[in-house]
């Protein structure tokens, strides 16, 4: 199969997740065949790596704060009052 590696630099205080959102835009923009993949790697795949499991760590370090929790107060209710705070003091 053919294959082809294209590198780019970001441009001086341009974050990578822009530069990443422009090239996928720029490929949906002169229409690739869908035979054509676009694979990100070094900085930029391991950007997209880390955005994918996100969730995960995120969760697992929910549960972690919960078992720390529920070891301190000795109860099931009181990690999870503490915890129900979480989204009011992520917007706030």
């Amino acid at each position: 199969y053919p294959a082809t590696t294209l590198g780019f630099d970001t441009a001086h205080g341009v974050a990578l997740g822009s530069a990443v959102d422009a090239i996928r835009q720029a490929a949906k923009d002169i229409a690739l065949p869908p035979s054509v993949s676009l694979t990100f790697l070094g900085a930029a795949g391991a950007y997209e790596k880390s955005l994918s499991n996100q969730l995960w760590l995120i969760l697992a370090a929910v549960v972690c704060v919960y078992i720390v929790l529920g070891v301190l107060y000795e109860s099931y209710i009181h990690p999870l009052t503490i915890l129900s705070t979480l989204p009011s003091a992520g917007v706030g």
